[in-house]
């Protein structure tokens, strides 16, 4: 349940706080308020997308927090670990957004993911808007809908598994066969390319390797002089360095036997003059060592072109290359193999579609009970709306579309061997029909909260929001889905934001949510009513902008017998 929600510099919210309790609490205003603002706070916090328009103008950040009272068992791991194995079952969550758009979530002040809250908030909160009426329309829906109810997501699932592995079986295969037209001549062209790459022997260092090369051998002749002119002046010639640091030694070998302070200074000469007749030998070598080999140089450059024609033939790199090798080799013994290869694969396509099929075939008989159950339930739920003598259907039809993919007893698709549309003969006599087709807003309306207050009872969500429901309703029919919203708010806790005083005189708490300009700045409000303020906004709400005392009659009427 949620109990405490706090928000700060969202949009022309500056501050507010708001404490929700049980039952049914409901939020109205007039159109352009801050209702929707409030919501979009709340969805914030459910994990919802942030964005820097959310931050109000001249702020750093906005901020959205609530408290939550968790109950029930069962629940989802993230919101376990969440509230720690502390006996206190409370979830506080605060979401940050800055300027820029960056946010920070922090659940029980320990920081975590958008994806964890987005989790997190399902478990908790069930929102339903005004969108998902529209969703109701499109058939595509319905058996998602259906799968729902009838708690069938993990045969789903099972199932499109064993789908996907099926489709991909039947494109290989298909695959193979295509190529078994034109086999030789593929075959072929393999052939030759996997003889060309194995013939090249590439290495993965080899380019480096033989450019390095390459460049000592085309600078020899410098590399030579370099080496010799440094020997030179090392040893060869007057005044090199070992004659220098000889005569060094020999100035301090007595001195030291006078002073032993000279003995270190005469040690570090001493490394120095081995060091330097090192470095002469290792010059010697190099020098006598590195040549001028023209015919080596045109082999290194030969490779190197033929390397460069490999890569760009074979995908740019020397890695693309020898992964075409590889695929190259794989691809040879498969068409050399394709009639065997084809056979393996038809068998395993075969294997694939009994065991999607037989899955579908659980699902249509698990959904045919569904569809009676929710027939059943959806009925009696309507019955409480007040239509009385509905009658609803979910009609189950083979998959109809192409896929791609099918067998012979019953073509199958991504969700199995159904197809899923809603009917509904809202009054008595009349036969039921397609939903899409007949429903007018009141009472497709009506048909999502019943099958929100079923999902919510199989799910059990603690927290339901209606986000403005009474879309193409009014008079009775409204007090009507007052009274379900208030019968809803015995087994959750229901949020409800709405324009028509039918529902709003149900709540138990009822918020004001208004705008108000102070010192040029215009900010959204939410205050919680008190009885009195209760009729002069429910009067509000009856009569418009000009309030008489004929609608605050009304208004105190609608209070009675809402109690």
């Amino acid at each position: 349940m949620l109990v405490e929600l706090r928000i700060r510099n969202f949009a022309i919210i500056d501050q507010v706080e708001l404490e929700f309790g049980p039952g049914l609490n409901v939020l109205s205003g007039e159109t352009g308020a801050g209702k929707t603002i409030v919501m979009n706070a709340l969805g914030l916090l459910l994990g919802g997308r942030a964005s820097p328009e959310m931050v109000r103008a001249d702020r750093k950040e906005a901020v959205v927090e609530g408290l939550f009272a968790v109950e029930g068992e069962g629940l989802p791991a993230d919101l376990m670990a969440a509230m720690g194995e502390g006996a206190a079952r409370e979830l506080i969550v605060k979401r940050v957004v800055s300027e820029a758009g960056r946010s920070r979530v922090l659940i029980n002040d320990e920081l975590a993911t958008v994806q964890t809250l987005a989790r997190i908030g399902a478990a908790l909160v069930e929102v339903y808007g005004q969108h998902e009426q529209q969703s109701l329309l499109r058939t595509e829906n319905h058996l998602t809908i259906l799968d729902r109810f009838a708690a069938l997501e993990s045969a789903l699932a099972a199932y499109r598994e064993a789908y996907r592995r099926a489709r991909e079986l039947s494109a290989r295969l298909a695959d193979l066969e295509h190529r078994a037209r034109d086999r030789e001549r593929r075959l072929e062209t393999a052939r030759f390319e996997l003889s060309e790459l194995e013939r090249a022997q590439l290495d993965i260092n080899e380019e480096r390797d033989l450019a390095a090369e390459r460049t000592i051998l085309a600078n020899a002749a410098r590399l030579m002089a370099a080496a010799g002119a440094a020997e030179q002046v090392l040893m060869d010639q007057d005044g090199a360095a070992a004659d220098l640091i000889g005569r060094a030694q020999s100035a301090l070998g007595e001195a030291a036997s006078l002073d032993a302070k000279l003995a270190e200074p005469l040690d570090l000469i001493g490394s120095a003059r081995v060091a330097l007749e090192e470095a002469v030998h290792a010059l010697r070598a190099y020098r006598e060592r590195i040549e001028a080999d023209p015919g080596r140089l045109e082999q290194i450059d030969n490779r190197l072109q033929e390397i460069a024609r490999l890569k760009r033939k074979y995908g740019g790199s020397v890695q693309s290359a020898l992964a075409t090798l590889e695929h190259l080799r794989a691809e040879v013994g498969e068409l050399e193999h394709a009639e065997e290869s084809a056979a393996e694969i038809k068998a395993e396509v075969a294997k694939a579609l009994a065991q999607a099929a037989g899955m579908a075939r659980e699902l249509s008989r698990s959904r045919a009970a569904g569809a009676a159950a929710l027939k059943q339930k959806m009925q009696a739920e309507l019955k409480t709306l007040g239509m009385r003598n509905a009658v609803f259907e979910a009609r189950l039809t083979p998959f109809a579309a192409d896929s791609g993919l099918g067998c012979e007893a019953a073509p199958l698709g991504p969700d199995g061997s159904d197809e899923c549309e809603f009917f509904l003969a809202p009054n008595l006599g009349q036969p039921p029909m397609a939903l899409a087709r007949i429903a007018s807003g009141g009472e497709l309306s009506r048909v999502m909260l019943a099958l929100k207050r079923l999902e919510a009872q199989r799910r059990g969500v603690a927290t339901m929001i209606f986000d403005e429901v009474d879309a193409g309703i009014g008079g009775a029919i409204a007090e009507v889905v007052g009274r379900k919203l208030k019968e809803l708010s015995r087994f959750h806790q229901i949020l409800c934001i709405t324009h028509l005083p039918q529902i709003a005189s149900f709540a138990d708490r009822h918020f004001l949510v208004e705008k108000e300009e102070r010192r040029g700045a215009t900010t959204s409000r939410v205050v919680e009513l008190d009885q009195p303020q209760r009729v002069e906004e429910l009067a509000r709400m009856l009569g418009g902008a000009q309030v008489s005392e004929r609608f605050r009659r009304a208004a105190r009427e609608l209070l009675d017998r809402a109690q």
